[in-house]
């Protein structure tokens, strides 16, 4: 299962994705969750959300921009361009009874994987980090490590593509989430994200 997800993203991460994205999914531990309580947790307004397709958003305001989805389980949010779900007074909120994971990569080959449940972070893979230390980095996730231990950063023949698609491919086996050329293409409630002068996140609405 997990290997043919891990073929899907390989596809995936060549033809479809951008370089420079930041991932996050959010599953409530019961119950559902919506976009705009989500929102709300990170301290946007709902009503600043504006619908239209990922790069729409991106275009409006390159690397801005959160792109929002839920289904019956999770909130899927797609940025382009940043790193948002880095912070934690952004995805330590969103994880509060819930579990979440963030995939971030960039095009000067920055890399991480978080996996945050009820408010902590508990686990993650940072492929730069000591491989002797990966297994028990990842936490939970820890049963995937066979799959994460097949990227080698010093084999000049690794697929270049594959830390991006084993990270991908264990979100969606944990999440039901996927994301894909069809997710981009949607629409999707969008709003801007914007680094404050104290460092923090801000939400401001999209000019008129």
């Amino acid at each position: 299962m997990l290997s043919e997800l891990i073929d899907f993203y390989l596809r995936v991460a060549v033809n479809d994705l951008p370089d420079d994205i930041c991932w996050i999914v959010v599953q409530p531990l019961s119950g559902v969750l919506s976009v705009n309580q989500a929102v709300t947790r990170i301290g946007g307004r709902p009503e600043n959300l504006l619908n239209m397709t990922t790069m729409e958003a991106y275009s409006l305001s390159p690397g801005d921009t959160l792109s929002f989805e839920e289904s019956e389980t999770a909130v899927s949010i797609l940025q382009i361009g940043g790193f948002a779900g880095m912070f934690p007074e952004m995805i330590e909120p969103l994880s509060r009874g819930a579990r979440a994971w963030v995939a971030y990569w960039d095009v000067n080959a920055g890399f991480s994987m978080l996996h945050w449940v009820d408010g902590s972070c508990v686990g993650g893979w940072d492929p730069y980090s000591p491989r002797e230390g990966w297994v028990t980095g990842l936490g939970p996730l820890a049963r995937y490590a066979d799959f994460f231990l097949r990227y080698d950063i010093d084999d000049e023949d690794r697929d270049p593509n594959h830390r991006e698609a084993v990270t991908l491919a264990v979100i969606e086996a944990e999440s039901g989430v996927r994301l894909d050329r069809a997710w981009i293409d949607r629409e999707h409630p969008a709003m801007l994200v914007t680094q404050g002068l104290d460092g923090g996140l801000e939400f401001p609405p999209f000019d008129d």
